[in-house]
């Protein structure tokens, strides 16, 4: 099986550092890059593509040192989330474009069989013929994609490639995608700021913030036990609640609400202060048995997705929480709720480092 190898993968511009001591091992198959905007994926998968020469560390592939090798050099296809398309050319030159600049250029034949496939994957049979400016923003993409596809390269870099697709559109070529690089031999590194494609995928996730990777594994067991906060917050949902609390090893807070919190993590001879986490579907408008605890609150505003309602609150400490209601639910403006929680479903951080003291117990979204 292939293997892309980082090791110590620094990027410094302008005597700024962009990417921190980054090493990382990249197998066949789909690999997930997931962080915020700001983590430095896309520069990262530039890196690798031979496009930024990092300041210092090396790359290699299957065992050969890759750093210093030109982008020409490298079997290497990108797609990035603003598709590019030749505007000049039809859709059908567009994805075999790449595999007419091979070395060892294919047959008439095997160009129309391979574009035709990948047409056919995409949904694009019916607009070969048409230049890319007479397509929507999707099909676009989508050219952009079979492009990158038709040729079979070492390493595959998808940069957020369907975040301009609609949404039926984005789920049907998700699961394409993950069908089409099963049997494959490629290196696919999957970019994604949206934690719920990371765990779609199920494959090994490579947590990424400000630079930094922070954490690595499968994406269930980063979002089940989260190295940091930051690691929780990449891979939450809806966005993980997160509230200070005060800590003592058998006591804690909630807002204003005290509760009974035994963890062995805590040492219950001192206190202090940790972050509480808490996903919005693990809190309930109903009380869930005796070991709920229960919490006022007065709704902010109520967002309804079609499948569930969120709804926004605040305590009366004055903390924001996120509760997740499955269906579609109306809850009018001020009105006065209780909210339950079950303590075994918190997440706790260092408030000062940010780092993971303990993870809900059990499983389970």
């Amino acid at each position: 099986m292939s293997k892309l190898v980082l090791k110590n993968i620094a990027l410094t511009q302008d005597s700024e550092d962009i990417i921190y001591d980054l090493s990382a091992t990249f197998q066949g198959g789909i690999n997930l890059l997931i962080g915020p905007t700001t983590a430095g994926k896309t520069t990262l998968m530039r890196i690798i593509a031979g496009l930024v020469r990092p300041t210092s560390g090396t790359m290699t592939m299957d065992g050969l040192d890759i750093t210093k090798e030109s982008v020409q050099k490298r079997s290497v296809s990108f797609v990035y989330q603003q598709f590019i398309n030749y505007p000049s050319l039809s859709v059908f030159e567009n994805i075999a474009s790449p595999l007419l600049a091979q070395k060892k250029r294919p047959t008439k034949q095997e160009v129309a069989a391979r574009v035709e496939e990948m047409a056919t994957l995409l949904g694009l049979t019916p607009f070969l013929k048409r230049k890319p400016a007479e397509l929507s923003g999707g099909q676009q993409q989508r050219v952009a994609i079979a492009r990158a596809l038709a040729r079979k390269a070492d390493i595959v870099l998808l940069d957020e490639p369907l975040a301009n697709l609609d949404y039926k559109l984005r789920e049907q070529l998700r699961a394409e995608l993950q069908s089409i690089f099963s049997n494959e031999s490629s290196i696919v590194i999957y970019s994604t700021a949206e934690p719920s494609e990371a765990l779609d995928f199920a494959t090994d996730t490579f947590v990424m913030d400000e630079g930094r990777l922070i954490q690595t594994g499968k994406a269930l067991e980063i979002y089940q036990a989260p190295k940091t906060v930051a690691a929780a917050i990449a891979m939450a949902d809806p966005p993980i609640n997160l509230l200070t609390s005060k800590v003592d090893g058998k006591t804690a807070n909630f807002g204003p609400e005290s509760f009974k919190l035994s963890r062995p993590e805590l040492d219950g001879s001192s206190a202090g202060e940790i972050t509480l986490g808490i996903q919005p579907g693990k809190i309930t408008l109903e009380s869930q048995g005796s070991k709920s605890v229960a919490f006022k609150c007065q709704v902010q505003l109520a967002e309804v997705t079609g499948s569930s309602t969120f709804v926004h609150v605040k305590l009366e400490s004055g903390d924001e929480v996120v509760i997740e209601v499955e269906g579609t639910e109306n809850f009018a403006l001020d009105k006065k709720l209780t909210a339950y929680f079950d303590p075994a479903d918190l997440y706790g951080f260092n408030s000062t480092t940010g780092k993971a003291i303990f993870a809900p117990i059990g499983r389970g979204k």
